[in-house]
């Protein structure tokens, strides 16, 4: 059950995390190099690729950081 909570906590904090980086990125990048919807479209699903990424990686790494202190 520690190591489910530790992989969902994990899953959230780098989720959130990414979300933050996307928003900056966006801030950045939308008013120097946006200049159509195709290019809106574009972005917006490397972010969604690059947050489902992160999720998973934040959820891999609660798991094994559960792991590893769960052995004495």
């Amino acid at each position: 059950m520690q190591r489910l909570l530790f992989a969902i906590t994990g899953a959230i904090v780098l989720a959130l995390a990414s979300y933050g980086l996307v928003e900056l990125f966006a801030l950045w990048y939308g008013p120097r190099h946006i200049k159509s919807d195709s290019d809106i479209g574009d972005a917006f699903m490397t972010a969604l690729a690059f947050m489902l990424i992160c999720l998973i990686a934040g959820g891999v790494v609660g798991f094994r950081w559960a792991g590893r202190r769960a052995k004495p």
